[in-house]
């Protein structure tokens, strides 16, 4: 795992900001922050963080150099059929995919009735398909 807080410091920093700034516009409180020291924020939180500092979560967790940033709808209700559309374009079941990632097939029934993954299961999924965490997740379509 990355150093979250410090990757979020970094890029504060590159954006003439710092942890003042995060806190001072009520994107996470002082205390929330620094649990992330040990442990990944959620989903909607990450989404959140990526959002105020315009910054793809790919970039946001140093697995690419490359920042395209596109702005992150709050609500990743399309999460499933992002991961559906990969599934099927790789060729293999969900039974598969299941069993290659160690998942239940709950998992993959709790996703299509709308529940997003942690952020550590997102990070493997995107490891399993070689792919960004942003191929799986759905963004606005708004120019900001």
């Amino acid at each position: 795992m990355s150093n979250f807080i410090n990757n979020v410091k970094n890029i504060l920093e590159e954006q003439g900001k710092s942890t003042d700034n995060l806190f001072n516009d009520k994107i996470l409180s002082k205390n929330t922050f620094y649990k992330y020291n040990q442990r990944f924020p959620s989903l909607p939180t990450l989404i959140k963080i990526a959002n105020y500092l315009r910054v793809n979560i790919d970039y946001l967790l140093e697995l690419s150099d490359n920042n395209n940033f596109k702005h992150y709808s709050t609500n990743q209700k399309d999460f499933y059929k992002n991961l559906l559309e990969l599934i099927n374009s790789s060729g293999i079941s969900n039974r598969k995919f299941c069993r290659d990632l160690n998942f239940s097939r709950d998992n993959i029934n709790r996703w299509k009735n709308g529940t997003t993954p942690s952020v550590q299961i997102l990070l493997e999924i995107a490891q399993y398909f070689e792919c960004s965490i942003d191929d799986l997740l759905t963004h606005e379509n708004k120019i900001l």
